[in-house]
């Protein structure tokens, strides 16, 4: 086995490396990910000073390095929750520092003042556990949010940490003779410590490298089926769900059915107020339809003002039923553009599978024909 000093210098090389790769990938990722990749960065960077600092220990017996190598290591970590929560946008506050602080001074004063090893491992062990149970604290809170492999992972790892920091602070506190040095070479504990610290910086970086990709990942795939203005599905995602369910109704002998849906007078709110306040009123009638969608009703923009729902195990009556619902909601809907209460309407076309349709496409025609009715009607209504 490595003797412990040779064991830092050695993860200190793989910490310098993992901390290159993120910045080499950093001007690659979006800008709202860079603060959390730095500081992800420059925490594997001060964990890297912090292993250096401890092997340099045993060349240059010199009381402060003490001190100093905690603290990187402490503040290092602390920059690893930061990054956590900078990754998931949670609120600035240099408190999170607090902890680092309390550990490093208490390092300080059992150094110079009070010499005493076991007492300063038992105030690392409390301010680096303190830490890692925050940062572990980001993940489980954002689990809903981030049900990934990488997070898992990561979160795993900081639990690993956590406990055996804790395992050993618990034996240099009971063994307070055995030894007053990191680099003594005669017990498992010292030989494990410089693992111990390279577990976050070499194999949590991967896994933290990872949480960002899948981060892009996931918003690529949002982008691309999702409309930017309201959210909701777009035209291709609409069409995949649709020849889904339609091909499903078939194969089972189901029922579905589409309504196509138009905002009415719309040019004139455009003309009158200005596009932007067109916006605005589309993304609130896609939040009212969003909203009274029910079950596995699903709702996204065609284009334009035009908006496709999908009534999945739906005959024509209860898609016309559901329709309605989705009209009158609208209807009592109000928007504000320019201190100004504005109403509007909208005018559906429903239409229901039939044993002639053979795409999503011979559906949709017949809605349209259906809201072109509606339309004729005089608007603000519900056809078939």
């Amino acid at each position: 086995m490595l003797d412990p000093a040779t064991t830092f210098v050695l993860v200190t090389l793989f910490m310098l490396l993992n901390g290159a790769v993120i910045g080499f990938i950093h001007r690659a990722l979006p800008k709202a990910m860079q603060a959390s990749a730095a500081d992800w960065r420059i925490g594997t960077l001060l964990l890297a000073g912090s292993s250096l600092l401890f092997a340099s220990r045993g060349i240059r017996a010199i009381d402060w390095i003490i001190p100093v190598a905690n603290g990187l290591l402490l503040i290092g970590i602390t920059l690893y929750w930061r990054a956590l929560r900078r990754f998931y946008d949670e609120a600035e506050t240099w408190l999170i520092f607090l902890p680092a602080i309390f550990g490093t001074v208490c390092v300080a004063v059992f150094t110079f003042g009070i010499p005493h090893f076991s007492i300063r491992v038992m105030f690392v062990t409390a301010a680096g556990c303190t830490i890692t149970l925050m940062a572990l604290r980001e993940l489980v809170t954002h689990r809903k949010q981030d049900r990934t492999v990488s997070a898992v992972v990561l979160a795993s790892l900081l639990l690993f940490v956590t406990v055996a920091l804790l395992i050993r602070g618990v034996f240099f506190f009971f063994n307070s003779t055995a030894v007053d040095s990191l680099l003594a070479a005669n017990n498992v504990a010292n030989a494990l410590t410089p693992m111990l610290i390279a577990i976050l910086p070499i194999v949590g970086t991967t896994a933290f490298v990872l949480l960002l990709f899948e981060r892009i990942r996931r918003d690529l795939h949002r982008m691309a089926t999702t409309d930017e203005l309201t959210s909701l599905a777009n035209r291709r995602s609409i069409a995949e769900s649709a020849h889904a369910a339609l091909s499903h109704a078939k194969s089972f002998a189901g029922q579905f059915a589409v309504a196509l849906i138009d905002v009415d007078y719309f040019k004139q709110i455009n003309d009158r107020y200005g596009h932007a306040a067109g916006d605005v009123v589309l993304a609130n009638i896609a939040k009212v339809l969003a909203k009274n969608c029910r079950g596995k009703q699903l709702v996204g923009r065609q284009g334009g003002e035009e908006f496709v729902a999908l009534f999945h195990d739906a005959t024509l009556q209860e898609a016309r039923v559901a329709a309605e619902r989705l009209r009158s909601a609208v209807e009592q809907t109000r928007h504000e553009i320019d201190g100004k209460t504005v109403a509007t309407t909208i005018s559906v076309g429903v239409a229901a599978l039939q044993p002639s349709d053979k795409t999503f496409d011979d559906l949709l025609r017949r809605a349209d024909r259906a809201l072109y009715a509606a339309k004729s009607a005089g608007r603000n209504c519900v056809r078939e």
